[in-house]
């Protein structure tokens, strides 16, 4: 796994959309593809073709979401994201993958959803 990278969060104003449920996902993926690419991870958004899966966890202080990314060119990659709020700090991991339906991770208990249709299409609009 790549190194952790660490952003303090420097314009707060994409955290607005947070507020329609609908959107919260396609946010904090935009935002996890937007520091990748910064710094240099090996994926961007202009790579994603489409989500496979996800999960997702919220305390209230800090969110942190997994995605399984199908990129152009026929690779796969975990995409991990962490926005802690009392910190304003964001922490972006990437993995490579191969052909396993989700990535070994450490600790498990993610509950993984296939059901991202919705995501796919906001994605894209």
């Amino acid at each position: 796994m790549n190194d952790p990278k660490v952003d303090p969060v420097s314009d707060h104003s994409w955290v607005l959309g947070l507020a329609r449920p609908e959107l919260r996902e396609v946010i904090f993926l935009r935002r996890a593809l937007e520091i990748a690419e910064q710094d240099g991870l090996g994926v961007a958004r202009g790579d994603l073709q489409r989500v496979e899966a996800l999960w997702s966890d919220d305390d209230g202080d800090w969110t942190s979401l997994g995605f399984v990314l199908a990129l152009q060119g026929g690779r796969r990659v975990y995409l991990h994201y962490d926005f802690d709020f009392a910190e304003d700090e964001e922490e972006v991991e990437l993995q490579p993958m191969g052909d396993q339906r989700y990535p070994a991770l450490e600790g498990g208990g993610c509950e993984w959803t296939d059901d991202v249709s919705e995501l796919n299409r906001l994605l894209m609009s």
